[in-house]
């Protein structure tokens, strides 16, 4: 295996010492060891995440994916959809800041350690200023946001936290994105309490950056 640290990663016996699962509750599956399903699953993945991923580690040299990717794997029927719902999501034209923030404070919500390592990353990429991105990794009030990411982050609190939006929320939220790109932003915030789930439970750890 490739020589990388991880964070919070689950130990398994091993001779003579303990061995950090990167998998964490799920050993990662090699590419030769899948099933018809799982390798479309995984040429899929491999054709989109993995080669999108830039500045975080979606898949280890010898291609098997890390992160809720390994996860995805373990049910393949499922996955295939899941997929047509993620991408017509990412298709949906929400600015990338608006995006990154509302996946950052739902993984910090969770601490969703893979999604905060992969989605710091991409925050940076689409100019999300990076006291903004500390502390929406500390699940604090970030400043310096663009106006759209500034609803976006109070909506995605409110959701995730509060399981409530009130009144005045919701009117700034459609007066700044309509009603079709709000009803896309909360499926966003879905897909990630969905990513933060798996990750949580399968307890997935992230490369240590």
């Amino acid at each position: 295996m490739q020589d990388i640290r991880w964070r919070n990663a689950p130990r398994v016996p091993n001779v003579g010492d303990m061995e950090e699962q990167p998998g964490g509750r799920l050993p990662l599956l090699p590419p030769d060891a899948l099933d018809a399903e799982q390798h479309a699953v995984w040429e899929r993945l491999t054709a989109t995440r993995v080669r999108a991923a830039a500045g975080y580690t979606a898949a280890l040299p010898d291609g098997r994916l890390i992160g809720p990717f390994n996860v995805m794997l373990r049910a393949p029927r499922l996955a295939a959809p899941l997929l047509e719902w993620t991408q017509a999501i990412t298709r949906s034209g929400i600015p990338q800041d608006v995006r990154e923030v509302v996946i950052l404070t739902v993984a910090a919500h969770w601490q969703a350690e893979y999604a905060l390592y992969a989605h710091t990353a991409a925050a940076e990429r689409a100019d999300v200023p990076a006291g903004a991105i500390a502390a929406l990794r500390r699940g604090g009030e970030p400043s310096g946001l663009s106006a759209e990411a500034v609803v976006a982050h109070r909506l995605a609190v409110a959701l995730v936290r509060d399981h409530h939006v009130p009144d005045d929320l919701y009117d700034e939220a459609v007066t700044t994105f309509g009603v079709e790109t709000l009803v896309v932003l909360v499926n966003l915030i879905g897909q990630y309490l969905n990513t933060s789930a798996l990750l949580t439970c399968f307890q997935v750890p992230a490369p240590v950056s």
